[in-house]
This record gives C-alpha cells, structure tokens and sequence, in this order.
C-alpha cells in the first residue's frame, strides 16, 4: 500500500493493530508505551533496516500521538458532559431511534415516549398526578448519519402554583368586585341573593351556590340557589333542597359565626366552603359556595372569605334595614295598625284603579285630656283597644289605618252591606264608644265621625281626610255622631280663599275708594256731617258692594290696613275740600273690632289728623258693640285715649249687641246710632216706635247725641224729629258717593 493509504487506515485501526503492524516492520515485539516516542520505537529496528522501515514507524508514532490526544479530547468532552449532566438542575436526556436513553441525568421527570416529530418542541406536562410541572424542550440531534432525540425538562412547579394562585386572586377579587356593582342596583333582599348566587355559581374553579336565612324557628332555611347549568331559583320553607346542599356545614357556620371548609365524598360536588352573614350584628344566614374540584377551597379562600362575608352581608343588611324602615313607616307603632302612609298609598292604588267607596275619619273625643289626666301610657293602652276592636269589625275588603292621635280611618268599598252612616251607627258607636279598663283606670270614650266619598269628594286620601274633618267637626256642632262631606260648603270655603287673594292685591293696588255718606240735622235740615264707607273699584268687575268684601276683609285681618287706608284718605279728601274753599263737616270713620284692638289704632288717629289739621277736629271714629264686650278697664282705657285726641266716638248700630246698660253707662262716648233695621220698621210696628223712642231718652239721659241710621222717607224723618233725634243719614238725604261728588254737595250747601 502507499504512504498515505498506510497512514488512513494506521488511523482508523485499533491501539493493538498498531502494536502488531510496529512489531511486523521491526521485526521484533514492540510494547504498547512504545509506540508513540519515535526515538524509542527506532531502536526496536534491526541494523539493516531501510528507511522505508524507518518512515513507516515515524508515521506510526505519528498517528499513535494524534489517536491519543483525540482519546483524551474525547474524555474531557466526556467528562464536561458528565459533570454537567450530573449537576444540571433539570433533567437532560438524549435517545436513540428506537427511544432507548443513549444519556441522561436527574431524570425525576420521565419522558414518556420518543419524539417523533423531528422540529423542535417546546411543550408543558404534568406528572405525579398532577402535583409537578414541567417545561419540556425537545430536539433533533444527528451525529454521523444518526438520528437522535435530546431534551431538558425544567420543573415549574412552583411557578405554575403561583400563576394558578394568582388567576385564583384575581377571580377571587373579579366576584367581589362584581358583587360591590350588583348590591347598589338591588331593589329586593329576593333578587339580590338570587343574582349573588348567580355571579358565583359561574365563577372560574365555582359550580353551584346558595344562600340560606335563619328562620323564625330558628333553623337555617334556603332562600336562593344557582348553578353552572342555570338551574336557579328562589325556595320557600318546607321545599326539598337540592342533594348537593352541605345543610349539616351550613348550619354549624351559623352556629359559630366562623368561615368552614369541606369535602363532599360520593357527590359530584367534591368540596364546598360556608361563610356566615350578618345583618345588625346579628346571625342572619349562611352562604355556601361549592366546586367539582377536590380541596378547592384551601387557604386563600379561607383567609378571603371574610371580605365575602362583609360584602354579602353590607348589601343583605342595606336591603333588610329598608324593608323594616319601610315596614316601620306603614305601621304605626302605637297600635301597629297601617300609618297614614300606608293609608294615603292605598287609596292612591284604589282611586288609580277607578275604585269607588267612602272614607271614614273617627275620632276619639276629648283624646287630649283622657291623656293629660290619665297620663301618656294609659292613652297609648287605649288605643290599643279601640284598634283591637276595630279589626274585629273591618272585613278584609275594607281598610283600616291609623292616621293621627286618637283618630282612625276605614275605607268602606262602594259594594259593602253597609252605608257609611250604617257602619258609623250600627257597628263603630255601639262597639267603640264606652267604658275601657286601661290597667287601673277606667275610661269613658265618645267618637265622633266624618265621611268624604271618592271619587266624588277627592282621590287623595289627604283630600278625603281633610273633607271627612271637615264633615265631623260641623257634625259635632250640631251635636250629631257623625257628618258626610259637603261639597257647597267647601265651595264657599274655595271662594273665600280666592276672594282673599284678590283682596290682598286690591289693598297692594290701591283699589279701595272712600265714598262719602251726609248726616243731617234733622232739625234744622243741613248738612252737619258725613260718614266714609269704602268701596271696592274692582278692575274688571266695577264696583262692588261691602257686603261682599267686608266680612272677608274682617275675617282675614285685612281690615286693619284697609281701615286705616279709608283713615287717612278720609283726611285727605277734607283738607282737599278744605283747600278748595269749601266747608267740608266732620268725617265719622268705622273702626272695626279688629282695627279697635290693634295697637296702631293711635298712631293711625294722629297721623290722619296730621293729613287734615287737628285743630280743626276733622275725625270722628265709630264702634261696634262687639268690640266693647272684652276686658272693660281695657275698653275704657282705649276709648279715654282716643277722646284725648278731641276725637269724638259714636256707639254704631246700637241694640244689635250684646252691652248691657250698665256696662254702657260708665263709657267715655259721645254719640249713639240707632241701627237702620229699628228705623225702617217703627213706622209700621209701635214696639219699635216705642223701642227707638227709649233709645234716644237713654242716649239724651246719658247725655249723648244721637244719629239714625237708613231714613228712606219723610215719615220716619218727621217721626224721629218728634223723638228728638238729632241727625239722620239714609237715602232720604242721599247715598254714598265719591269724593268729587260729595265736594259738589259741599259747595251747593
């Protein structure tokens, strides 16, 4: 063979081929150790050897050397492999086609199969039943047309666990979250638990949910459930609860007040967990959570629960608290009959729905005083009663409500067997009214009662209430058990607020007039004086006569400032009169029993006479005998105070009150009138020429003027100038008219 040829296959041979080919070319044994020192392996050559012998030992030796440094290449290579197989810390492997471990180290994960897929994989397994956790990484390897399989697994156990935790938080928090939104849109404690249980019962890890409440037996009870499935529902006592319900752990949490955990062994459902719920601080039920997952309710649901709990129980306790405020405010807490509230909200329902029939207002009389005397608890014992009997006579068609102290309204439906008037005397007096022992005390008790119809009278029970009042107190004024509602009355009663109202703009618009009215002396025929009566100018109406403003105007207390308004005018036109050249008389001005008792009365009297000129003694005023019959020291001292001012004062329409002649003696007056209606009628009837004919002797006695009043004709004039009677006003001599037209009757007179 050649040189080269020679030194391939001394390459590819074996340490002892090589051994044997030095041994045949020296002709002699060589040792192994000798092969690779050239020098050494020359002196195993015979003296005769030829230098082809000797080229073909220096290319062993050669090769000898290079097969020993690839050896020891090849060990350290080994060697590095081995220690960072060894030390690695996740298993490394490699296999050979037929899946068998060439290599491998750490090999706690065992890889199942080999790889067929010949790219490189990456993928995640589980092993010890799911307990370990590995990254697996696959790849080729081709090694002199070879094919083989490396890999590594990395174990993530712990990462994983923590990823898986951290997933389990943030469901955890995503249901708390979603159960913080659902509590304020709950409008009822039913939908509430309902949708809480809903919201769990689909929950990542979660299959089914429920909320139990502790009964009034004291026994846990199931309110709501839901599951995966859909299967959801609201329960009533006594119903079969579902099988997967842990009703022995739901009950000692409720016993306890603490969070519990479980497992649910030959059930689908293989564990749950139990939170209490709290309202008020108090026990109110239980919420169970269950899972398909073995021990899936571990520590962190534990430590969490609370905050479940708190959540649960802030929305359970928002929703009961406003049925008891609810409840509270449609119960009167006396005598736990329905409030007004829930009366008023009643009969709104019955008059929305068309619904006929009367509501009743009973009172108990005297309420106030049976309290005041028989003290507060007595008076709440006797409602109770008068409630009490009440419900054992309102059928269930009928109404019932407690709407105020010592008062109670029915609602009798328009179908009922009785009228209003039949129920009030022939079942509420003989039941309600009589003797009630209220502890140690007997109590006596009358009722009253008034009745509005709805819808005729109103469909509101405010309206209705008010117009039953209404009914009862005119009913108790006339002595009677019991009043319907009448609608002319309340006509008026709307009249007389609207005739208010437009009295009120008239006096802010100036609309009230003076007109003036001439006295007389009957003797001597001139005119002596006049008296101011006001009118009112009304804008749209023209002028309207008193009779229909003035008992309004004294009725609301308005007659104070229209009174001094016609004051001060009176005194105004007189100086105007007085300033045109004229000789205008004194002007008698009506004081109303209202204006008589206000404190301003004086200061009004000084400022008119301030308009005209005292000194000139322009005012007169006149009275009523009503506003005499008060505190007489009062009356005298006012009427002292008035005539100080040099302003004289005239009793008017006497006979018509209520003074006795002895009370009318010791009076600071000066002048009496004799009321039209004793005028008119003693030309016809002698009593009353005999009655008027006594007045003016006593006003003469008294030493007072005296005026008549209403003198339509000649006869009474003639009659009561043979009487005596100083002045006279009336038709006869003229009627009130406008200052322009009284100043006309000035400047002819």
């Amino acid at each position: 063979m050649n040189k080269r040829a020679s030194i391939e296959h001394m390459q590819a041979g074996s340490l002892g081929e090589m051994q044997r080919l030095a041994s045949f070319v020296c002709g002699k044994p060589v040792p192994a150790e000798a092969l690779a020192d050239e020098e050494r392996l020359f002196s195993f050559l015979p003296q005769n050897h030829s230098d082809e012998q000797r080229a073909a030992l220096a290319d062993l030796a050669t090769c000898v050397r290079a097969q020993q440094d690839l050896r020891q290449s090849l060990a350290r290579a080994n060697g590095f492999l081995a220690g960072f197989a060894e030390h690695a810390p996740a298993p490394l492997w490699i296999k050979d086609a037929e899946g068998g471990y060439v290599m491998g180290s750490s090999l706690d994960y065992q890889d199942g199969a080999a790889l067929d897929n010949p790219d490189v994989t990456k993928t995640m397994e589980t092993t010890d039943e799911g307990k370990r956790h590995w990254l697996v990484h696959k790849f080729p390897i081709h090694v002199n047309g070879e094919s083989f399989t490396g890999g590594s697994a990395i174990d993530v156990t712990t990462e994983v666990e923590k990823e898986r935790a951290l997933i389990r938080h943030d469901n955890f928090y995503v249901l708390l979250s979603r159960l913080s939104a659902l509590i304020p849109r709950s409008r009822t404690l039913e939908q509430l638990c309902l949708d809480a249980c809903r919201l769990a019962a689909h929950q990542p890890g979660l299959d089914c949910a429920a909320i139990s409440r502790k009964g009034e037996d004291g026994f846990l009870h199931l309110f709501a459930s839901a599951s995966r499935e859909g299967q959801e529902r609201h329960w009533s006592t006594g119903e079969t609860p579902p099988d997967w319900l842990a009703a022995e752990l739901a009950a000692h949490v409720m016993a306890t007040g603490r969070v519990q955990s479980g497992s649910r062994r030959g059930h689908e459902i293989a564990s749950c967990m139990a939170v209490p719920l709290f309202v008020n601080n108090q026990p109110w039920g239980v919420a169970t959570f269950y899972s398909r997952r073995e021990q899936h309710f571990d520590a962190f649901y534990r430590e969490r629960a609370g905050e479940m709990s708190n959540e649960l129980s802030y929305g359970i306790e928002r929703l009961v608290n406003a049925q008891e405020m609810h409840r509270l405010a449609r119960t009167n807490v006396l005598s736990g009959l329905p409030s007004r509230l829930q009366f008023e909200e009643e009969i709104a329902a019955l008059a929305a729905s068309d619904a006929r029939g009367t509501v009743l207002l009973l009172n108990i009389n005297r309420f106030d005083e049976i309290s005041s005397a028989y003290g507060n608890a007595a008076a709440v014992g006797l409602m109770r009663h008068i409630a009490q009997r009440l419900r054992s006579v309102v059928a269930e068609s009928m109404l019932l409500a407690h709407v105020g102290v010592g008062r109670f309204a029915v609602f009798l439906p328009a179908h009922g067997t009785q009228t209003a008037a039949e129920f009030i005397h022939e079942t509420a007096v003989p039941m309600l009214q009589g003797a009630y022992q209220v502890k140690e005390h007997k109590i006596w008790c009358t009722i009253n009662a008034g009745a509005a119809a709805l819808p005729d009278d109103g469909t509101s029970a405010d309206e209705l209430l008010v117009k039953a009042w209404d009914a009862l107190a005119s009913a108790r004024d006339l002595d009677l058990r019991f009043g319907q509602y009448d609608r002319a009355a309340d006509r008026v009663v709307a009249r007389q607020i609207s005739l208010e109202v437009e009295l009120r703009d008239a006096l802010e618009r100036q609309e009230f007039v003076n007109f003036y009215q001439p006295k007389i002396d009957l003797r001597t025929g001139k005119l002596t004086g006049a008296e101011a009566l006001v009118r009112w100018r009304h804008p749209q109406r023209g002028l309207v006569q008193p009779s229909e403003f003035v008992p309004e105007l004294e009725r609301t207390g308005l007659v104070i400032a229209v009174g001094r308004q016609v004051m001060q005018r009176a005194m105004q036109d007189w100086r105007a009169w007085r300033e045109a050249g004229l000789q205008p008389p004194q002007i008698a001005v009506n004081v109303a029993p209202a204006q008589f008792r206000c404190d301003s009365l004086f200061s009004d009297i000084e400022q008119a006479l301030n308009t005209a000129g005292a000194e000139m003694h322009p005012l007169s005023i006149e009275i009523t005998e009503s506003s005499l019959v008060s505190d007489h020291d009062r009356v005298v001292d006012i009427l002292s105070r008035v005539r100080a001012l040099e302003v004289p004062v005239a009793i008017d329409d006497f006979g018509t009150g209520y003074s006795s002649l002895s009370y009318l003696v010791s009076l600071p007056v000066d002048v009496m009138k004799i009321d039209r209606s004793f005028v008119t009628r003693m030309s016809q009837d002698a009593g009353y020429m005999g009655l008027v004919s006594t007045v003016v002797s006593l006003a003469h006695n008294l030493d007072l003027k005296v005026v008549a009043e209403g003198i339509e004709t000649e006869e009474e004039a003639k009659l009561l100038k043979l009487l005596r009677c100083e002045q006279g006003q009336g038709y006869l001599y003229g009627h009130p008219v406008p200052a322009d037209e009284f100043a006309a009757l000035l400047d002819a007179a």
